[in-house]
């Protein structure tokens, strides 16, 4: 029997003022969950890329209806389970239960967000320990342990004030969702689908029976011109085609090759591009996904329900709506940032980034990715606060080497650690020295190292020089920026494969390197390209998330930096300017176009800020100067400098208080490191 306790039979407070005995707090409801209480032994989250396919091809752990994405569980041995099936969190969940015998609902589990795709397990025990709870009325109760309550008498109802559990609750369609392996003989069905498809799979079926069960979808449908059966433009009863659309049995995801897709009944496979393209701020294709549901509700390729070759007609119809819902974020998944699975890696095509076609802009998106600026990392300043020095650097700190096989080309400081680009024919390298106090250690070099067990080296030019995050970068014209470990300095991997080009896996030789707030940017030939710092992992390949527009294809010096004031990116051209970039719209994936320019009389090679102020060297008679970052105007010519002039000044950086330049003097190319006191 299972029996309730009003308030006034519960046990008296736990209370105990006494300091004589230990107090005993009872078990109670609500449970209570935040984000910080999830973990390994509750939380297992669905769908993941290491998830077989044995799990998700069985239908028994995962399927689901799309009015039903919520689902709640409590199996035999008391533990209650919470399945959600989105790719989208849901805030502030409140589950009721009730249990027979008892008169009202009590508040069973408050949760403050529930991941997506997360899978909570939490016993519940009912068989060993009295519980209190609070009912709906307000009352205290208490529930005695029983053993007996199962799932057959115990009930749960659920409460939510986010908006997206209202989009969810909307829905009207009852399909049944669930993922096939299909033939194993066919070829169109031979590549299974992958973890990453499955996640599109929900966010599709969410969206598209989100879309026929809205008014939206409903009015346009009216709105919209005769739909067809067949190629006698047979027009169709669009009630009643609405109504079979929403009544729909269900779709048995699969995945497709050599077709873009095949559907018929509840059979509904797709290529991986139209998994991943349908988002508005994807490529926003969707004319597989809504021809094959024309199948799967019956029509063939006559009329316009599927090929149109009556007419606009349905594809048309659906892609327009989708699209309207996407970009006004009244859908569930509007966006692909909700899951980013063009880059997870689990795909069978390399192509993680492409231009968005409509900007979507969202707080919750922000909160996921860090935003359409891409650049949400933290810089690694490095040591930079360290105090200013005061040195000359030549081919005599370098052991064994000479005016001929020690030629500086860009420098780069980090705390103590000072980097050289070395580019004298036939000795590249990468210098390292200690410069503590002041003083000119020899650390070593890097001019070969193994790669894939094969031995390699700067094939050409050495360029530029950046550390960040214990990693070094140096860009070469070899079309590769090489990436070594800031401690033993043993190889990475590298951005570029080497071979001249504009794919993803390709730069167009490699001039200068920054990182920048997880976002390293590499000058080369045409372009800036930019790659996420995430990506740099050993034996990884990174891609290039975007690139500028082409900004003219000169071989030179080439200097790049980033205004802290304003986070807008100053690159050096040839052609006598610096053209000016602002880096806040990466996540898009479109060219990044120049905002501004500022034009000289003579050509910049490299430049740095010292806080806000600006510094350039030029190829003409004023060789290093400070210039005014609004205007391009020459403040001050600095040629001159903490007693020094300054030949020819190439590239250099300003940290630890100290200007580092190169000087490529045909009488011996060094590095002066002149405190930035001197730049008054």
């Amino acid at each position: 029997m299972l029996i309730s306790c009003e308030e006034s039979a519960i046990l008296p407070n736990n209370e105990d003022n006494s300091g004589d005995s230990t107090i005993v707090v009872k078990p109670s409801f609500p449970i209570q969950m935040s984000e910080a209480d999830y973990n390994e032994d509750n939380t297992y989250y669905m769908l993941n890329d290491n998830e077989s396919p044995d799990v998700y091809f069985d239908t028994s752990q995962r399927s689901f209806y799309v009015n039903q994405p919520l689902q709640i569980l409590f199996d035999d041995e008391h533990y209650f389970q919470l399945r959600f099936y989105s790719p989208r969190a849901l805030k502030n969940l409140t589950i009721w239960a009730k249990i027979e015998g008892y008169e009202e609902e009590f508040k069973f589990i408050e949760l403050e967000k529930v991941q997506a795709f997360q899978q909570l397990r939490v016993h519940i025990p009912f068989a060993t320990e009295d519980l209190t709870a609070y009912t709906r009325s307000g009352k205290k109760i208490q529930i005695m342990a029983n053993p007996y309550i199962s799932k057959e008498n115990l009930t749960f109802t659920v409460e939510c004030d986010d908006p997206y559990w209202k989009c969810l609750q909307s829905n009207k369609c009852k399909w049944y969702i669930a993922f096939g392996r299909y033939s194993d003989t066919q070829t169109s069905w031979k590549y299974k689908m992958k973890a990453s498809h499955t996640r599109e799979a929900v966010a599709i079926a969410l969206n598209m029976s989100f879309m026929y069960s809205s008014e939206e979808f409903e009015k346009a449908l009216h709105e919209f011109g005769p739909l067809h059966s067949n190629n006698n433009k047979t027009e169709i009863d669009k009630n009643a085609l609405l109504t079979k659309a929403r009544n729909h049995q269900g779709l048995i995801f699969g995945y497709t090759t050599g077709v873009m897709g095949l559907g018929g009944g509840t059979t509904y496979g797709m290529h991986e591009y139209c998994y991943l393209e349908h988002y508005a701020d994807d490529k926003s294709i969707t004319e597989t996904l809504f021809h094959e549901f024309a199948h799967c509700l019956g029509y063939g390729h006559a009329g316009n329900m599927t090929y149109e070759q009556t007419g606009p007609g349905w594809i048309t119809l659906c892609g327009t709506v989708y699209r309207s819902l996407s970009i006004d974020k009244k859908i569930p998944v509007y966006s692909r940032r909700f899951m980013h699975n063009r880059r997870c890696g689990n795909t069978y095509f390399n192509d993680p980034y492409v231009a968005s076609k409509y900007i979507i802009e969202d707080p919750e998106l922000d909160a996921i990715d860090g935003g359409l600026s891409l650049a949400s990392g933290t810089t690694d300043m490095g040591g930079n606060d360290k105090e200013a020095l005061t040195f000359r650097l030549d081919h005599t700190d370098v052991p064994g080497a000479t005016a001929t096989t020690f030629r500086p080309k860009d420098v780069y400081a980090y705390g103590d650690t000072l980097y050289v680009v070395n580019d004298a024919a036939g000795n590249f390298s990468l210098e390292i020295f200690n410069i503590a106090n002041g003083k000119k250690t020899h650390l070593g070099s890097i001019k070969e190292w193994t790669e894939k067990k094969t031995t390699n080296t700067f094939s050409r030019q050495p360029n530029g020089v950046f550390r960040a995050n214990g990693k070094i970068y140096v860009t070469h014209e070899g079309s590769r920026t090489e990436i070594f470990d800031a401690k033993d300095h043993s190889f990475i991997t590298c951005i570029g494969n080497g071979n001249w080009g504009t794919s993803s896996t390709q730069t167009i030789h490699a001039f200068d390197v920054l990182v920048h707030k997880g976002v390293v940017m590499i000058h080369d030939k045409r372009y800036v390209d930019f790659v996420e710092e995430r990506l740099i992992q050993p034996a990884s390949t990174p891609f290039i998330y975007t690139r500028t527009d082409n900004m003219g294809e000169v071989t030179n010096t080439y200097g790049m930096a980033i205004n802290e004031s304003n986070g807008l990116l100053y690159s050096t051209h040839p052609a006598k300017r610096i053209d000016i970039f602002n880096p806040a719209g990466l996540r898009v994936g479109a060219a990044l176009k120049c905002s501004k320019q500022l034009t000289f009389a003579a050509q910049p090679y490299a430049l740095d800020f010292c806080k806000d102020r600006l510094f350039v060297s030029f190829a003409g008679n004023a060789k290093l100067c400070e210039v005014d970052a609004e205007t391009g105007e020459i403040v001050k010519d600095y040629t001159t400098v903490g007693g020094t002039t300054l030949q020819a000044p190439e590239k250099f950086c300003i940290r630890r208080n100290t200007l580092f330049v190169v000087d490529r003097s045909k009488n011996g190319a060094c590095v002066y490191a002149i405190p930035t006191s001197e730049l008054k």
